[in-house]
């Protein structure tokens, strides 16, 4: 892992060097990234105890792109994060938790620190070769295979499924993978793609079509994910000035002692003149559960086939410029069932100045407990992001 990232700087040194010697040659080497700091306050309330934890998080993510010729693009990222506060410390496994879930196949990451209170950990979260030619594009390598079409909800994202509570991950999980795509129209296009694996059981391999049709964009995919054969479909378009999107897959398991499964989902959006936007979504996860406590939220086994713990969800948000600088937005999912789950997820975003932001976002579960109706969770989050 550190031979990989030695290797990545020394390629982005060499080629900024070679990029400023001449100002003739158009620019091939483009660096960019961010720093950012996550103060967290987390409030856990059992029938127990009631506990308030502090935590905090410092991130910095570099984007390196070399674009070696008119048909051969390499990028690779490295995301760098500082863990402190009382989570790291009352967790003698943190470490070895978010180490467990940063790679793919590929062991591409390393802890550099761990200690009492401090985890410190690196790794490599793009690194891929892309090969551009007409209508074929050909990468290579770990990268993010998105094919989903829905903004809260991604059935179709069999690759690196994603979960709506982890905000502040705006790349989004990658996959050390193969993708071949040709574009057979404007707005059309077939491919195929596959991870990386060492036995059969690990498979995850699609095709996928897509085409424009009366204003529409839609995908049919097929393959197969692990134990399990996969159908999928989605689309996206308008009815007059509401925008509709719909994604659903199918999951026929090849295990006999392993039932099938489906996941679906449905939203509309609308924005005003004034740039109010609305939004509102439908899943259903055959998965699913109607009693689990909403604290799974955080925790469960996050796939394109259970992309949420319950059976039925109920999504709305609504953000509202108050000026060119600030941004509100309140987005709410309702579960119904026993557990009536309900996460509640405030934001507010304030630009700074150039390069710098401001974000306010809490995150609110309730669900029923007996006869009372509790809040196990609760969190709020205070971010400063410095792009450059």
């Amino acid at each position: 892992m550190k031979k990989i990232i030695s290797i990545l700087f020394l390629i982005a040194c060499v080629c900024h060097t070679q990029a400023q010697e001449t100002e003739e040659k158009p620019q091939r080497f483009f660096v960019s990234g961010y720093v950012k700091t996550l103060q967290t306050a987390i409030a856990f309330h059992t029938p127990f105890f009631d506990t308030l934890f502090t935590d905090n998080l410092l991130h910095n993510r570099i984007n390196t792109r070399w674009d070696i010729n008119e048909k051969w693009i390499f990028r690779g990222d490295l995301r760098t994060r500082i863990f402190y506060g009382e989570l790291v410390k009352q967790n003698p496994q943190y470490a070895e938790q978010v180490e467990a879930t940063a790679n793919d196949f590929f062991d591409l990451s390393t802890v550099l620190i761990d200690r009492d209170a401090i985890v410190m950990h690196s790794m490599i979260d793009r690194f891929y070769l892309e090969y551009l030619n007409g209508n074929w594009e050909i990468r290579l390598g770990r990268q993010r295979v998105n094919w989903g079409i829905n903004t809260v909800w991604n059935p179709n994202d069999i690759f690196n499924a994603f979960s709506f509570t982890d905000f502040d991950y705006e790349e989004r999980p990658g996959s050390d993978a193969l993708r071949v795509r040709y574009f057979t129209g404007f707005a059309s296009s077939v491919e195929f793609a596959i991870k990386a694996f060492d036995n059969w059981d690990e498979v995850v391999a699609a095709g996928l079509v897509k085409w424009n049709k009366w204003n529409y964009d839609f995908q049919v995919m097929a393959g197969i994910v692990e134990r399990d054969l996969v159908l999928g479909t989605g689309w996206a378009g308008n009815i007059k000035e509401v925008g509709l999107k719909g994604e659903a897959s199918y999951f026929h398991s090849l295990v006999d002692t392993v039932e099938h499964s489906f996941t679906g989902t449905l939203s509309l959006d609308y924005s005003l003149k004034k740039g109010t936007f609305f939004s509102a979504g439908f899943l259903y996860n055959s998965n699913g559960a109607s009693s689990t406590d909403v604290g799974e939220l955080f925790s469960f086994d996050l796939s394109a086939k259970n992309l949420y713990p319950y059976q039925f969800a109920l999504f709305t948000q609504v953000s509202q410029p108050f000026s060119p600088l600030l941004n509100g937005g309140l987005a709410l999912i309702y579960s119904p069932g026993q557990s009536n789950a309900l996460f509640i997820n405030p934001t507010l975003t304030y630009s700074m100045a150039a390069n710098w932001d401001l974000n306010l976002t809490g995150q609110l579960s309730f669900n029923q407990a007996g006869a009372e109706y509790v809040s196990p969770v609760q969190a709020v989050f205070l971010r400063v992001k410095y792009s450059f």
